[in-house]
């Protein structure tokens, strides 16, 4: 059942003994929702935790740092910035179906929860956590606002992106009236690179394969890849490279193709304003925003480009 802010926010009074979810190799909207709600419940004087199928990276630990350890069984499951169970990884089987709130801003997603608040407008999910802190008078903390802060800047390429809107603005002034290092944040988060990272991304445009006349742009992440270089890089940094394609000149559509296990590869899609990132992957099961999107596909990794690059090129070929 869908649900507003205000119904969300009177049911989060009510419960209690939460369990929040965040999706599989997390980024900084999925943590910043889950760590920015734990606080505002244990604040309500309510019993709340945090679970992701993936660990942290350790750039983005700082984001567990106000909350209180708690034991309890829990009695109440939220998922935040989830679009489709399983995208939860290996807590899908365990709590895929006892989710009873998820609360998500992606328009490509499939229904799951018991009751569900999506907002498909919202640049980022942590838009919504903060509306819900309003609406039960919950007063934010220094560490929740670098929580909430940092789901806003990384689902937005910090505030680059064309979903942020006015409300995105707002919100993050709001939150940047808080005492947290802002500068420092948006610096590790967007700026700062280990000389591994560096290494990575060069034998990766070293790599870089081109079609249509250089508008498409794709990366293949293998294992053989990322275990030469897994020493000296962490798992966000594997993560994070959805975004290289895109940047360079003149290309249109940027894919990451990113080997999960034998035959299984993630697929990235980084688009143009006139391109329709998600319709391209609701094709193949997946989905997400306009410009940034995702799905999963089976088979070697020379017949995930066979079936991918027909419809890339269709797309393309739209907009010529």
């Amino acid at each position: 059942m869908l649900i507003n802010v205000e119904r969300a926010a009177r049911m989060l009074r009510e419960y209690d003994d939460y369990l929040i979810l965040s999706h599989a190799n997390p980024d900084g909207d999925t943590l910043g929702c889950a760590y920015a709600l734990c606080g505002i419940l244990q604040k309500a004087g309510k019993n709340a935790k945090c679970r992701c199928a993936d660990e942290i990276a350790p750039r983005m630990k700082y984001l567990t740092d106000g909350i209180k350890p708690q034991e309890f069984e829990h009695k109440t499951i939220v998922s935040v910035d989830v679009a489709d169970r399983k995208l939860l990884g290996s807590l899908n089987e365990v709590y895929g179906d006892e989710v009873f709130l998820a609360i998500d801003h992606h328009r490509s997603r499939t229904e799951f929860a018991e009751f569900t608040l999506v907002e498909p407008d919202a640049a980022a999910a942590c838009e919504l956590i903060y509306e819900i802190a309003e609406t039960m008078n919950v007063p934010l903390d220094d560490k929740i606002a670098t929580c909430l802060y940092t789901g806003l800047a990384t689902d937005t390429g910090c505030f680059r992106f064309s979903n942020t809107t006015s409300r995105t603005h707002y919100i993050a002034a709001k939150l940047m009236e808080y005492n947290f290092p802002y500068e420092e944040l948006n610096y590790r988060l967007f700026d700062m690179k280990s000389k591994g990272r560096v290494r990575l991304e060069q034998e990766i445009f070293d790599k870089m394969e081109f079609y249509c006349d250089d508008k498409i742009a794709m990366v293949c992440l293998t294992q053989e890849l990322m275990d030469r270089h897994r020493d000296s890089v962490d798992s966000e940094d594997f993560n994070g490279l959805a975004g290289m394609p895109r940047k360079i000149e003149g290309v249109e559509l940027g894919v990451t193709i990113k080997q999960k296990e034998k035959d299984v590869f993630k697929i990235s899609v980084r688009s143009s304003e006139e391109i329709n990132a998600s319709e391209i992957c609701e094709k193949f099961d997946g989905g997400g925003h306009a410009r940034a999107a995702g799905c999963t596909i089976e088979g070697t990794l020379e017949e995930v480009k066979a079936a991918l690059l027909p419809e890339l090129k269709k797309a393309v070929e739209r907009i010529d």
